[in-house]
């Protein structure tokens, strides 16, 4: 690797003639990327993404070119001096890779020393991250939330950290045959059309502490994530009170274990804020008033890049300054007891179906 690297060197890399160098596209139907990678990095995003991003058609508004350099040749990449306007981005959770970002030409160079799974996790990462760069940049809303659809009805649930989000997400999957949209953000985008919105969901590694999967009932789903945990962390019981550690799980084989699927969008429909109670017997529903909705929704909004995709931050543009445009959907407090499982996700259900009879 030479000791000075410039956007013409990396171009021409790109442009090389080589059967092994892929070109395709990935996104949604308003924001997507190109990549340009090795076969076996294409395949690994597209797999990574199925469900969630189209492939082929989409728009593409910036590029990632994946360049594959044997390990021992990571550290002259590392040391190489940058011609304007190329700059280094530093990805604090990948510390084997080397990214560096043509800002003019809206386009990522990530070097990686292998194409194993970890490395092409920070391409999918970096993909993900360049189509919600695209979003912000129109000016999108993006919401600390999950979201899922119940009998066509999509169902945001909302609320601080730790509140049982993931966990009520987990019930209506596992008990209702809930369809699983996002967890962790989504982003609202208007819907053509109408006065509605949709919730676009991403495909994002759902984080599932000890106590959601103790807290669900005997089934299919538990008997995976109570399978998957002690892979990683050794026993379930151990951890039940603890809210640092979290196990991946990919969405889609999250929705497959609760015999279900994924979807990248859907028309929002009502809000829910979990509230859990220890005075509480059983689970209830209270409406919220107009301002504490806007309270909830601007509570949990992500207002900047580094809030939406923290790892990639340093790849971020310019996001527009737009007014928040708060959700005009019910929105419900949900106050349980702890524990409450099967009964809670019966009460989401009952009002979901009043929702879809009242339109």
């Amino acid at each position: 690797m030479q000791d000075s690297l410039s956007v013409n060197d990396l171009e021409a890399w790109a442009r090389r003639p080589s059967t092994s160098l892929r070109r395709d596209r990935f996104g949604l139907v308003m924001a997507g990327a190109e990549i340009i990678a090795p076969s076996p990095v294409v395949d690994y995003v597209a797999w990574y993404t199925e469900g969630f991003f189209a492939r082929g058609d989409s728009p593409a508004s910036a590029r990632l070119v994946i360049h594959d350099v044997d390990p021992e040749r990571i550290g002259s990449v590392k040391d190489a001096q940058l011609t304007p306007p190329l700059r280094r981005a530093v990805l604090p959770t990948s510390p084997d890779t080397v990214c560096f970002v043509d800002d003019t030409h809206s386009t990522v160079h990530l070097f990686l020393a292998a194409t194993r799974d970890e490395p092409m996790r920070v391409a999918v990462r970096i993909l993900r991250a360049l189509v919600l760069r695209a979003l912000l940049g129109d000016g999108l809303p993006f919401f600390h939330a999950a979201c899922f659809t119940l009998r066509g009805v999509g169902v945001a649930v909302v609320g601080r950290r730790t509140a049982g989000k993931t966990t009520l997400l987990l019930h209506c999957l596992d008990s209702l045959g809930a369809v699983l949209v996002g967890n962790d953000k989504f982003a609202l985008a208007p819907d053509a059309g109408s006065d509605a919105v949709e919730a676009l969901g991403f495909p994002i590694q759902i984080g599932i502490r000890a106590g959601s999967v103790l807290a669900l009932g005997d089934g299919p789903l538990r008997t995976f994530l109570m399978r998957r945990w002690p892979q990683r962390f050794g026993g379930v019981e151990a951890h039940r009170n603890d809210l640092e550690r979290r196990l991946g799980i990919r969405p889609q084989e999250l929705a497959a274990a609760a015999d279900s699927t994924v979807m990248p969008r859907c028309r929002l429909g009502l809000a829910i804020e979990p509230y859990v109670d220890p005075d509480a017997v059983t689970p209830r529903l209270e409406r919220l008033s107009d301002d504490e909705r806007r309270t909830l929704w601007t509570h949990s909004l992500l207002r900047r890049p580094a809030d939406v995709f923290p790892q990639q931050a340093a790849l971020a543009g310019p996001a527009s300054e737009t007014d928040l445009q708060i959700p005009q959907v019910p929105a419900y407090r949900l106050i349980q007891p702890p524990a409450a499982g099967f009964l809670t996700s019966r009460v989401i259900e009952d009002l979901v179906c009043r929702v879809s009879v009242e339109g």
